[in-house]
């Protein structure tokens, strides 16, 4: 979030001891494991590909949107594991070609409230076994300068304008994608992976690239 201009929420001397030391909201979260709700808004143009050429030569192509549904609104445990990103996740992952998400994909933008989500979801949506969601981490894997960068954004965790949340992941994930993210760029990023969530339970995924699929 400190190399992006649009995060809500720019801390970059933060420390562990900040964080911990921050007001208790529901055991073990504390204030700054919690996404913060701010005011703002996103926007994005669509368009076929014969339209497309006429306005960027720079586009981001969308390769799969998937979305899924569960039947409670977040009373049960399956909020933790996230079957819904699981099931989104593997249908666009077909639809895209995608075999191996950390291989095949450059970057991922999840959706993140939490301080523990990203660590769960990730294995919800493919990216490791279940269980090792940490060990992405502590390997450097997911980092800016790792092999596959997650939320180099800053994520929802910087950024929550209530409604507009999602369209940001989407947003920032094309903005890799055309190679647009400045001082958040990831190098030579030519698929790049979005995450809706929200409701109940509900998970969008999008799957953007830099050529067209054919």
């Amino acid at each position: 979030a400190a190399n992006n201009p649009y995060a809500h929420l720019q801390m970059p001397n933060i420390t562990i001891d900040y964080v911990m030391s921050s007001q208790m909201i529901s055991y073990p979260l504390r204030l700054h494991d919690c996404c913060p709700q701010s005011e703002g808004a996103c926007a994005l143009i669509y368009a076929n590909e014969e339209e497309t050429k006429k306005i960027t030569d720079n586009p981001a192509w969308f390769h799969a949107v998937e979305t899924a549904h569960y039947y409670t609104f977040g009373t049960d445990d399956k909020m933790y594991d996230l079957p819904t990103a699981t099931f989104a996740s593997k249908k666009a992952y077909k639809k895209a070609g995608i075999k191996n998400p950390v291989k095949d994909l450059d970057v991922a933008e999840i959706y993140e409230p939490t301080s523990w989500s990203e660590l769960s979801w990730t294995e919800a949506l493919g990216f490791c076994k279940p269980g090792e969601g940490g060990k992405l981490l502590d390997e450097g894997i997911t980092q800016m300068s790792g092999e596959f960068p997650i939320n180099p954004s800053g994520g929802v965790l910087s950024t929550n304008p209530i409604g507009a949340t999602a369209l940001v992941r989407v947003a920032e994930a094309a903005t890799q994608v055309m190679g647009r993210g400045e001082k958040r760029q990831v190098p030579d990023v030519e698929k790049a992976l979005a995450m809706g969530f929200g409701g109940s339970l509900w998970t969008e995924i999008l799957i953007l690239g830099k050529e067209p699929m054919r």
